[in-house]
């Protein structure tokens, strides 16, 4: 098992990247998840703080879908710069618009094939990763279900467990049904009622159970996000220690 921390968590740390990487290491995790896109200038700089502090990159979350999808140019530039710090793996995620019927579910299911690949020609695995609004029904089922049996298994997933919480369904019976397509494990904490990110251990999702059920399947990477830290280095700090006794 092995913890790493989304940076999407940090966002609003007033301290420039490789700094916010070194306190990450600090506090105990393996890995950093990164966000949309690397600054350019500070590629080296980024990949020379890697290297020291020993942090991997599992996985990072991929710019807007419809710009992504729209422009190949972009999604070329996006996976040369995360080729550089030795990031295999990146997620998108889908507004709900793109989701709100049948006809858009194949649609947007189409668009993540080519963007599928187009990634795996640069040997980059493509991951879905969900918020709630997938699990609402859509004509007897759900657009989760819609959209991963349109894909046929071409694309992996990222679950947010949080979010599946949210949306009403089970997290650790997501987890189970979806096997080997699972790679990485959002590890979020959630108040279903307001459908809102809170500190890990005080929501309403059985994060234990997820873990355990998670690991079962063969999921190594196991990444903390909160996504409206009061305080991030606090968050930071409280996503280490529940998550370092499962090791």
């Amino acid at each position: 098992m092995r913890i790493g921390i989304n940076l999407f968590t940090l966002r609003d740390l007033d301290a420039p990247l490789p700094t916010v990487l070194e306190r990450a290491a600090e506090a105990g995790y393996d890995g950093a998840e990164f966000l949309h896109r690397l600054p350019d200038a500070n590629e080296e700089e980024i990949v020379e703080t890697l290297d020291r502090t020993a942090l991997a990159v599992p996985g990072a979350h991929l710019g807007p879908f419809t710009e992504l999808s729209g422009l190949p140019t972009e999604l070329e530039r996006t996976i040369d710069l995360y080729d550089a710090i030795g990031c295999k793996t990146l997620a998108v995620s889908i507004g709900e618009e793109h989701l709100s019927s049948r006809d858009n579910v194949r649609e947007t299911a189409a668009r993540l094939s080519g963007l599928a690949d187009r990634a795996a020609g640069r040997e980059i695995e493509l991951l879905y990763h969900n918020h709630h609004w997938e699990f609402r029904s859509l004509d007897g089922a759900t657009p989760f279900d819609l959209l991963l049996d349109s894909l046929d298994g071409r694309i992996g997933v990222e679950l947010d467990v949080g979010w599946v919480a949210a949306g009403g369904a089970d997290p650790v019976e997501r987890i189970h049904t979806l096997g080997d397509r699972l790679s990485l494990l959002h590890v979020k904490d959630v108040n279903v009622a307001r459908k809102a990110s809170v500190e890990i251990g005080t929501g309403d999702v059985d994060l234990a159970a997820c873990i355990d059920a998670a690991r079962a399947e063969g999921v190594e990477w196991f990444i903390y996000e909160h996504d409206e830290p009061d305080d991030p280095i606090d968050s930071l700090d409280r996503g280490i220690a529940f998550l370092e006794p499962f090791r």
